[in-house]
């Protein structure tokens, strides 16, 4: 028994040919019936069986099946796994993430992705996180990047935690205090981000909550644009903080904490399919993604 006969019979159990699977292996039909006849000749047993012009698996090949997929598909995860230690994976990788995710986390991730796997091309989508969870159910990408979502077809692995924080312009009163009170925040002019995530409810129902009405004089769709809009003096806002990192190292936008305001995490998980096999592109771009420095 070796793995070229396993391969030829999992090929005809695909494609109930045996002139089919000669096709695809580039191999002549008598080879294959070669392959298949040692294979049983290994087991004792008939994996095949006509029906009409169709070729069935027996009893016996309907119980071997399964296991020779395993070894197929071990051998295949072990010869990636040589070519991952050599950087010589190649192949696609179509991805979908959440916009904030696409703008501030991935360009770093994926710069240190292609250094590594410099042959697999990478194909991003994005979108909302609910728009991500559609493409992810309707089999459009391998992996989602997403942000509080569920659904009974998914699984999820936790990829980073971020905090909101209040982001202000270095000309602002507030920039020579490290504390401001949420009843200052009140009085201030607040450029709004993303209304109707969980995110705002949380800080719009701590200013509820001390019976306060914040002065919302701008709503943007888009952080880079709410950034802009602070730096030209125009309000302050609350946004991630893995966001304004450059702004803060540069100078150019300030952090202050806010008193009486609960701790806002945003956690963004990788999602994808249950029963998903990881294997080849997609073993690497997990593992990738688990032993990232940039996700501690």
């Amino acid at each position: 028994m070796n793995m070229e006969q396993i391969e030829a019979f999992i090929f005809v159990s695909l494609t109930g040919s045996f002139s089919k699977t000669a096709e695809l292996l580039y191999l002549s039909q008598p080879t294959v019936s070669m392959r298949i006849k040692a294979l049983e000749s290994s087991l004792d047993c008939k994996l095949f069986q006509r029906s009409g012009h169709m070729i069935c698996l027996t009893k016996e090949g309907e119980i071997f099946l399964p296991y020779a997929k395993s070894i197929l598909h071990s051998l295949q995860e072990g010869q990636q796994a040589i070519q991952r230690s050599y950087g010589d994976i190649e192949g696609e990788l179509t991805i979908a993430t959440v916009f904030v995710a696409a703008f501030y986390i991935l360009p770093d991730l994926v710069e240190q992705f292609q250094q590594l796997y410099p042959k697999v091309k990478l194909t991003i989508l994005t979108g909302h996180s609910h728009q991500v969870l559609d493409m992810v159910l309707n089999h459009e990408v391998s992996f989602g990047i997403a942000r509080a979502v569920t659904h009974p077809q998914i699984n999820q692995i936790q990829l980073m935690s971020d905090q909101m924080v209040l982001a202000i312009y270095p000309e602002h009163p507030f920039s020579s205090r490290q504390q401001v009170s949420i009843e200052e925040v009140a009085r201030e002019r607040l450029i709004l981000f993303n209304r109707g995530s969980l995110d705002w409810k949380l800080i719009d129902s701590a200013f509820t909550h001390y019976q306060l009405k914040n002065r919302v004089v701008m709503e943007v769709d888009n952080i880079e644009v709410v950034k802009r809009m602070v730096r030209q003096k125009l309000g302050i806002a609350f946004v991630p903080r893995f966001s304004i990192q450059k702004d803060l190292a540069n100078g150019e936008l300030h952090e202050v904490e806010v008193l009486n305001l609960p701790q806002i995490n945003r956690n963004f998980e990788l999602i994808y399919l249950k029963d998903t096999p990881f294997h080849g592109i997609m073993r690497t771009f997990v593992d990738f993604l688990m032993q990232s420095k940039l996700l501690q």
